[in-house]
């Protein structure tokens, strides 16, 4: 169940101790902001993997859903995510903070029952949108987080890793595939 709740921390397989989450964004336009948030809307199947960290042990498995709907003008997206055969579920909300130039969003679940804040910038050469979030652990230490989200059409491929003295370890890799649109 612990492993679930990496999964809920959201949300491309590139190495990310080597990428500068903290450099200055690219400045966005409000459209722009909306252009890639609109590219996250629609329900996504997801594909869950939670590596074992032990080359003797494989990977977990798991299915899910992921529900994505904008609003306030498309500046901010709702997301609601659940792993099929579970009783986990979680909420996000994100969106483009123009104060800071950068996304903002928070995320809760019903595992870790706390609100994680997350920070994240766009990089438009990678279609990857990269994400960190500092997050308190029960005792009293900090977690740091860092995932990306890589955009590939109709698929979306989540990574997320802990930063540890020890260097990254894998949490969860999400394979998230768009469902077509059906007319009524």
């Amino acid at each position: 169940m612990r492993a679930l709740v990496a999964c809920a921390a959201m949300l491309a397989a590139t190495p990310l101790l080597a990428q500068d989450v903290s450099r200055p964004a690219v400045p966005l336009s409000p459209e722009s902001a909306k252009d890639i948030l609109a590219m996250e809307e629609g329900t996504w199947d997801a594909d869950v993997t939670f590596p074992s960290g032990d080359p003797e042990k494989p990977d977990s498995k798991a299915v899910g859903i992921q529900i994505n709907r904008l609003r306030s003008g498309g500046m901010w997206i709702i997301n609601e995510f659940s792993v099929t055969g579970t009783p986990y579920e979680g909420t996000g909300v994100w969106g483009f903070d123009r104060t800071k130039n950068r996304f903002s969003g928070i995320w809760v679940d019903n595992n870790d029952q706390q609100i994680r804040m997350d920070d994240g910038r766009w990089d438009g050469a990678s279609k990857m949108m990269i994400w960190s979030a500092n997050v308190p652990q029960r005792d009293g230490a900090w977690m740091r987080l860092l995932f990306t989200e890589k955009f590939e059409g109709k698929v979306r491929r989540f990574d997320m890793v802990a930063l540890t003295r020890k260097g990254e370890v894998p949490l969860v890799r999400i394979v998230f595939t768009k469902r077509g649109e059906t007319k009524s």
